[in-house]
């Protein structure tokens, strides 16, 4: 949450809000990253009492348990990834490249197109096992 606070001039009209001078008025983060620095305006970012349990503690254990299942949801797709000739084939040489790196390989070791894949396709089936 945070506030705004006209302190130079009589009124300020900005995004929809009207702010008339020493009136605070609760504002979106948009419109205080604008107005924060104005030297017309005291901005203030309201932060939740330190005495209510439930927000801090909903405050951090929000972010864990949003981070651990993307951590456990995107190791398993890109060990997964299985390519097919056909899909080698029709990327470019960056991206088989990025696929040599990812199992293990350096790209500047295959001289072109086809050792590239064959690397790939070996060496994904040797992870996989």
């Amino acid at each position: 949450m945070y506030t705004a606070e006209l302190i130079k001039g009589k009124t300020y009209s900005v995004m929809g809000h009207v702010f008339l001078l020493n009136q605070v008025k609760d504002i979106e983060k948009k419109v205080f990253q604008y107005l924060d620095g104005n030297e017309f305006f005291d901005c203030t970012e309201v932060k939740a009492p330190a005495d209510d349990p439930k927000k801090d503690d909903q405050t951090k254990e929000k972010p864990l348990e949003d981070e651990k299942p993307k951590e456990a949801e995107e190791e398993p797709q890109q060990e997964q990834k299985i390519y097919t000739e056909s899909e080698l084939k029709g990327m470019n040489k960056t991206e088989q490249e990025a696929i040599v790196i990812d199992l293990g390989g350096d790209p500047s070791q295959l001289k072109d197109k086809s050792e590239r894949i064959t690397f790939i396709l070996e060496h994904q089936e040797k992870a996989g096992e």
